[in-house]
């Protein structure tokens, strides 16, 4: 089934009669592809000239709505409100506010004979200037509440001062926030419907962050001042248009190159982070910014799984600096894998050392501060991080990955049988682990016991065959025996897997000459 349209937005402009006729036209053709939960976004720069093609607009709202009683529509006419004082504010109201409720109170009582939501809901959004005084601005939010006008607040970086004001914000339905100052209509729009991404990406991670790749819910944007129709923001912003309303094009034509845009390949992840990290950098409330530094956190948890950790540390810090504090642990100690990754092993455990009052219980995160300890060659300190892992009962599989570690710490140390106590545990826990044999091979070499050390590296090769270092080690070890005819085949046996083996060289040259 082809999906509705959720949202349409319009950016109205100054229009001739005939291009306002062919909008409205358009958009009473449109409402046939919305649903019950769909939005009308009117965007215009001021109320003066924009309240009489809102009011156009509302008439065919209107009529469609009385010749499909199982339809509704949410109707957000969008514009801006200069300074004003309280008596300017009431005229605001009065003269267009008021008028405008009056020709719509028919789906108000329709809504009240039915005990329901009405079906036709107009919610204005306030675009407020920057000078405006936040009491005559209350006034006004006041009056439209009693009127049944559920009213927003849209605040750029202008008059994001207004945030500040718990009375304004207590007043209003929602607050839309945007970059940029200089209300225009254009502008206005990508910001809303930015939000209204983030507000998506946000609900698709708490229900199932698996559907974060598909595509925001479907939308138009109109240019009323050029009429090309655009089919998400990110073609918006590129000026890739579908189509032209003023040219001879029918609706459904332009729904169908709609739906057939739809199934292109595009970006929709990569367009949600932009959006998403675009609003880390706003002075947003609390719970939004809350909200953002989750997103940014699952995103960096993307790129981690794919392995671009650079992005992830990226994502994971901005992350850190929005996120609430409960969750501060959780991303110190995925930032601190990616700086693992990176090789970046005091920042990644300077991170670890932040997660730890979360995670000091879980054998997995003392594991992994021990391998950035072994990565750093600070072996003393691996072993401790990983007998903490050891002692909190890890699963099996992990056990034995454990034990390796700590084996090769010893051996790294010179503790040969400490090393041997280790790797013949994970041995015996294990299996057929080449890594195992491996490293048991070197400490028995080290230890002298030359059978040992063949009889393990044996194991070795036997699992893979490939190993030429494996070969190369069994070389020195019948060397150290006294068998030279076999270290001479185990080091011609190293060379033809790989011939940059120097040492592998260097001992058979030894060996043929004294042979």
């Amino acid at each position: 089934m082809k999906p509705a349209i959720q949202k349409i937005y319009v950016i109205l402009g100054k229009l001739d009669e005939g291009q306002l006729e062919r909008l409205c036209r358009t958009l009473s053709s449109l409402f046939s592809y919305v649903n019950l939960t769909s939005n009308l976004y009117l965007v215009t720069e001021n109320l003066p000239d924009g309240m009489p093609r809102v009011e156009r607009i509302q008439k065919d709202v209107s009529a469609f709505l009385r010749g499909n009683l199982f339809a509704r529509l949410y109707v957000h006419f969008v514009h801006g409100v200069p300074q004003a004082t309280t008596q300017e504010i009431d005229f605001y109201f009065r003269y267009y506010y008021q008028s405008l409720k009056l020709a719509t109170r028919e789906f108000d009582q329709e809504g009240y004979m039915h005990q329901e939501v009405p079906r036709l809901m107009l919610l204005p959004v306030i675009v407020p200037d920057n000078r405006v005084e936040p009491a005559s601005l209350i006034g006004l939010l006041d009056a439209l509440k009693s009127a049944f006008l559920l009213p927003s607040l849209y605040l750029d970086m202008g008059t994001f001062f207004l945030s500040q004001d718990e009375n304004l914000l207590a007043r209003t339905e929602k607050v839309y926030y945007g970059h940029g100052n200089s209300g225009e209509p254009a502008e206005i729009v990508c910001n809303l419907y930015h939000q209204d991404i983030v507000h998506d990406s946000s609900a698709k991670l708490e229900s199932d962050a698996v559907f974060m790749t598909d595509p925001c819910p479907p939308a138009l944007i109109i240019s009323a001042q050029d009429g090309m129709v655009y089919p998400c923001i990110d073609a918006f912003l590129k000026k890739e248009g579908l189509a032209n309303i003023y040219e001879n094009l029918s609706v459904d034509d332009i729904m169908a190159r709609y739906y057939e845009h739809g199934k292109s390949k595009r970006d929709c992840l990569g367009c949600r982070e932009r959006v998403v990290e675009s609003f880390s950098d706003l002075p947003l409330p609390k719970a939004a910014t809350h909200e953002v530094g989750a997103l940014l956190c699952h995103f960096g948890t993307l790129k981690q799984e794919a392995n671009n950790h650079v992005q992830a540390i990226e994502n994971y810090k901005k992350s850190l600096k929005l996120a609430p504090m409960e969750e501060a642990g959780s991303i110190c100690f995925r930032l601190g894998l990616s700086y693992t990754k990176t090789g970046r092993y005091d920042q990644a455990l300077e991170a670890f050392d932040r997660a730890e009052p979360t995670y000091y219980d879980q054998d997995y995160f003392h594991f992994h501060t021990g391998l950035c300890c072994f990565e750093k060659g600070d072996y003393r300190m691996a072993l401790e991080k990983f007998s903490k892992a050891v002692r909190l009962n890890p699963q099996q599989e992990d056990l034995i990955r454990i034990l390796i570690y700590m084996g090769t710490c010893h051996n790294s140390l010179g503790e040969y049988e400490e090393a041997l106590v280790q790797l013949e545990r994970a041995k015996e826990a294990a299996g057929l682990v080449k890594e195992i044999y491996n490293a048991l091979g070197f400490s028995y070499f080290q230890l002298k016991d030359y059978d040992k050390a063949i009889e393990n590296l044996s194991m070795a090769v036997e699992i893979d065959p490939y190993s030429a270092i494996d070969y190369a080690s069994l070389g020195s070890s019948y060397r150290e025996k006294g068998d030279i005819n076999m270290a001479i085949a185990m080091y011609e046996k190293a060379l033809t897997l790989d011939p940059n083996i120097t040492s592998a060289r260097e001992n058979l040259e030894v060996l043929k000459g004294k042979s």
